[in-house]
């Protein structure tokens, strides 16, 4: 059973801390509610020990370590709970600790000095997407803030779930290819010319596989430093290039957007996106051009846009895309039945979270294959080489004897 970690306060107001076991965060919530305190930041424990020094290290990462799903799930329970938006934004505050903290005291005395709380986060677009942003402003003019917050969470939560699981599954070969890598590096420049001073000091003569080594190891020991610089040249070049020229993304993404695991985890980010804002409250062709915007993919984000200007002009959201050829089957099904019901919105979300298990699942049979492979690869290349160093060792030694 999941573990949540807790901030809440009791019946005379003072702060408490504990772990509390649930089902889920609602049931551990409802939980805390029934022992007479009021939450007013609700986590799962196991995220409080997963930072990684990659993830201090890297540029940017005081942003990224502002848990949204946990802060915007706390606010909205608090607002739930008959609290105002300031006091709330001030309570999180001062519950928030480190770049958190700084954050969402700069959001209250916005917030205090007279800015709307949804103009005040789309101040900040490296913390809080422009698509929460928009979600929010809708909330605040309808009166569901407390509610769309929370589903913000949820969704921010099954994002942060996802990546984590596509780490892990690709963690792993990774890692393999690196040490494979490197064990044939140090045999190539430590190991085998020693092995072969000593037979050549003996008077013995060297194979052809272990000569062809010994010459790539020299290559790489006198030209390795310069060809690493100028891979590493060659890739921020090619980065660069790829972010500055817009045409040269839209054709590179068409030619990913034909891999099906690409469609799935695409269309299952923009699913969620989507089907979000419409039950916020959000009108249709707005909520498309948000979410196309939120894609990473900008293949699909011209596509998207263009389909939603076609939208804008009366035209059923579900023939324009069936138009366009470029989606699944799935996707289009969904999205015909979605709009036939009335409810677009829960049929999005719905095909969001199965596209996102597909997705899941397509990588995991992904790493299941890559892995043997890579394990195979690497002991033919290990193998080679250990024959290569060993192999004038045994003709020395045959002499000798």
């Amino acid at each position: 059973m999941p573990t949540f970690h807790y901030v809440a306060l009791d019946r005379r107001g003072e702060q408490r801390k504990g772990l509390c076991e649930a089902e889920s965060r609602a049931a551990a919530y409802a939980r805390l509610q029934e022992q007479g305190m009021l939450p007013i930041r609700l986590g799962n424990a196991g995220h409080a020990q997963g930072r990684t020094l990659r993830g201090l290290l890297s540029p940017g990462s005081w942003h990224r370590r502002i848990r949204l799903d946990e802060s915007f799930y706390s606010l909205g329970m608090m607002i739930q709970g008959g609290g105002s938006l300031a006091q709330s934004l001030d309570l999180l505050a001062r519950m928030s600790s480190g770049a958190s903290a700084r954050f969402w005291v700069r959001i209250r005395d916005a917030v205090e000095g007279g800015q709307a709380f949804s103009q005040a986060l789309r101040d900040h677009p490296d913390v809080v997407s422009p698509v929460y942003a928009a979600m929010i402003h809708v909330a605040e003019q309808v009166g569901r803030l407390g509610e769309v917050l929370e589903r913000i969470a949820r969704y921010e939560e099954g994002r942060r779930d996802f990546r984590e699981k596509l780490l892990t599954s690709l963690g792993y070969p990774l890692t393999i290819l690196i040490i494979g890598l490197g064990a044939v590096f140090f045999l190539l420049s430590r190991v085998l010319p020693r092995i072969a001073d000593i037979v050549t000091a003996s008077a013995g003569e060297l194979s052809w596989d272990t000569r062809l080594l010994l010459n790539l190891g020299s290559w790489m020991e006198s030209w390795g430093g310069l060809l690493l610089l100028g891979l590493i040249g060659m890739v921020f070049l090619g980065v660069t290039t790829y972010k500055r020229r817009p045409s040269w993304r839209i054709r590179l993404d068409r030619l990913i957007w034909r891999l099906p695991v690409v469609q799935k985890g695409v269309l299952a980010r923009f699913s969620g996106l989507v089907s979000f804002q419409i039950q916020a409250g959000i009108p249709l062709v707005q909520a498309l051009q948000s979410s196309a915007q939120g894609v990473g993919s900008l293949f699909f984000r011209e596509k998207m846009l263009q389909a939603a200007r076609e939208v804008s002009t009366g035209q059923p959201l579900d023939g324009v895309l069936w138009k366009q050829g470029i989606y699944p089957d799935v996707f289009l099904t969904a999205i015909s039945a979605g709009r036939a019901a009335g409810k677009l919105g829960p049929f999005l979300e719905r095909l969001g979270k199965l596209l996102e298990r597909e997705t899941d699942a397509s990588l995991k049979r992904f790493a299941a294959l890559i892995e043997p492979a890579l394990i195979l690869g690497l002991g033919l290349l290990v193998g080679f080489l250990v024959l290569a160093v060993m192999g004038p060792i045994f003709d020395l030694t045959s002499r000798v004897g």
